[in-house]
């Protein structure tokens, strides 16, 4: 792997002294202060999202009157962490705050078996549990009809929580006639049509956190902003939702409850996974402690990571994440395995979306390969496994196609589909998936321009090599939590010489170079991963380079360095 540039680099026209200022103007960032001083008191609260009320007195009725509840939810990190927030809610806080035993059970489909979100098959599952009352977590916005017809022909009770992009006839004719608009069933979503809330950009297990505080309300609790913020927090980055407003917020207060290490689960799999809980910043949750969740419902059972984050033994919890780090070793070598298997079949294809078939390939993997394979070529990426007839797909797109709206168009292909704008899933026949991949095919041939195929990298701050201070990295400090929406910015460093040269780590892979800028000035330079630069760059040459600085603690000793993302020739 090489660290040289692919892309075109988009430089600002000069060096700025006001950096905050500077990056939060260019990010479109109006509100200076409530942006660095992010509160949990200025998120919209639970009256702002549709539904909650309806939703929550349905639910304490159905506490107090003793009915069987099945949250019903969904393999992924979101889903695991909803689930677990909402069931810990009822079953021991609602239960003591009544002095009454809370009926409740999670539940959380088999992958491979069930698929995605709500199906006849886990919909009969919840009912074999004794379900009076199903709550779905991170899914069931666009199973309208299936809702329809386990209400009319199963007698059976739905409260449907999601944040997905909802279909867009999600309202049809008959709840148009119906006197107050509504569906038959209480859905709490934010996008739920004419009552958006103020953020349309929220996980899952942002809209149980505010269902819980409409819960706390109508039964005299008393408020708490901090329940389960751990896992929103969780949840938000995993999910890849923009670090920005009330997301911005939640991962912010977030962290700063997992640092205090009192969810056992969390601390758990922190240390297994060689961390303290007070070093777990949001890079650890969407790269280190995300993955071990997500594995459970990748590869094995979604459920041994609910009990993780509900559970209050310490055995239990070391003993489940001793398994999920061994579960997710094992994604691991399986995603390697299937990603190389997938790129040699699409590295001479002249498509402007790759649309990857593989034969029994775990579906619990092909969306890490997507996003692999998108990463690599940029462009949108669909990875399918076939097995006996049946078809999963996992897709992956750029900025300016949305692949969720792209299946819309041919959705008569499909038998279930749903996502986001850059990230979706379905399933089909295999009768239908030809028709299907030539039609979305061409329809991306001729949406997506060249222009879009174009990486480019957008540079925010063009520095020298005597402006990276531990000043600056101080001062960037003030825009934590980093992440997706909100990323660290990106630093340009040009004309440096490279003087000293050092091959580093037990894979001979990375780059250790001291380099002079252009002010007599030198600078570490690191570069991680970057085998085929280990003989490309040498004493001499002089490079530009993209990255981002921090501070490195040596035997008690401070130094600066500056880790590169990518670098080019100055020539």
């Amino acid at each position: 792997m090489s660290l040289r540039s692919r892309r075109e680099w988009i430089l600002p026209e000069e060096k700025t002294e006001n950096i905050i200022e500077h990056i939060l103007k260019i990010r479109g960032i109006e509100e200076e202060d409530s942006f660095l001083n992010p509160k949990i008191e200025d998120v919209p609260n639970h009256t702002h999202l549709y539904n909650t009320n309806k939703a929550a007195k349905r639910l304490i009725k159905a506490v107090k009157s003793g009915e069987k509840i099945v949250i019903h939810g969904d393999y992924d990190a979101d889903g695991i962490c909803s689930t677990s927030l909402l069931w810990n809610f009822l079953y021991r806080d609602v239960a003591q705050f009544l002095d009454k035993e809370v009926d409740i059970l999670p539940y959380i489909p088999d992958r491979t078996d069930q698929g995605y979100g709500l199906t006849e098959d886990s919909l009969n599952d919840v009912i074999d549990l004794g379900a009076k009352l199903v709550v779905t977590v991170d899914c069931g916005v666009r199973d309208r009809d299936l809702i329809r017809k386990y209400i009319q022909d199963k007698k059976l009770d739905l409260i449907v929580t999601d944040h997905h992009l909802p279909p867009e006839d999600l309202l049809d004719s008959r709840e148009k006639d119906r006197k107050d608009g509504d569906l038959e069933y209480p859905l709490v979503h934010q996008m739920y049509p004419g009552k958006e809330y103020p953020d349309a950009e929220i996980c899952g297990a942002t809209v149980i956190y505010l269902l819980i505080q409409s819960i706390r309300e109508l039964l005299g609790m008393d408020e708490d902003l901090r329940y389960g913020l751990d896992l929103v927090a969780l949840a938000t980055v995993t999910d890849v939702m923009p670090l920005l407003g009330v997301n911005r917020i939640f991962v912010k207060e977030g962290l700063e409850e997992i640092h205090r290490g009192e969810r056992i689960g969390l601390r758990m799999l922190a240390l297994r996974a060689g961390l303290t809980p007070e070093e777990v910043e949001t890079y650890h949750l969407g790269f280190v402690l995300g993955p071990r969740i997500n594995a459970s419902g990748r590869i094995a059972s979604p459920m041994e990571a609910v009990r993780l984050l509900v559970s209050n033994s310490e055995s239990q919890c070391k003993e489940i994440a001793n398994t999920l780090e061994m579960t997710n070793f094992e994604r691991q070598k399986m995603t390697t395995e299937i990603f190389e298997k997938a790129k040699e079949s699409v590295q001479d294809s002249q498509d402007k979306l790759l649309f990857i078939l593989g034969e029994d390939w775990h579906e619990g993997i092909i969306g890490l390969v997507a996003g692999k394979i998108q990463q690599l070529y940029y462009r949108p990426v669909i990875v399918a496994t076939k097995s006996e007839g049946v078809v999963k797909g996992s897709a992956r797109s750029i900025k300016g196609f949305n692949i969720t709206k792209a299946f819309d168009k041919f959705k008569q292909y499909l038998d279930r589909y749903g996502g986001h704008e850059l990230a979706a899933g379905f399933s089909t026949t295999e009768g239908k998936l030809e028709d299907f991949r030539k039609n979305l095919v061409e329809y991306a041939n001729e949406e997506i321009t060249e222009e879009q195929l174009t990486p480019k990298l957008n540079i925010e701050l063009l520095l020298d090599s005597e402006d990276i201070t531990k000043e600056l990295v101080n001062e960037l400090s003030k825009l934590e939590p980093l992440g997706f929406g909100n990323p660290k910015p990106t630093i340009c460093v040009r004309d440096l010489t490279i003087k000293e040269k050092r091959v580093i780590g037990k894979d001979n892979n990375h780059l250790k170079l001291v380099a002079k800028g252009s002010n007599s000035d030198f600078l570490t330079l690191l570069l991680f991963g970057c085998d085929d630069d280990v003989e490309t760059l040498n004493e001499g040459d002089v490079i530009d380079v993209v990255g981002y600085p921090d501070i490195n603690v040596w035997n008690g000793t401070e130094n600066v360095q500056f880790n590169v993302k990518e670098w080019r020739w100055n020539r």
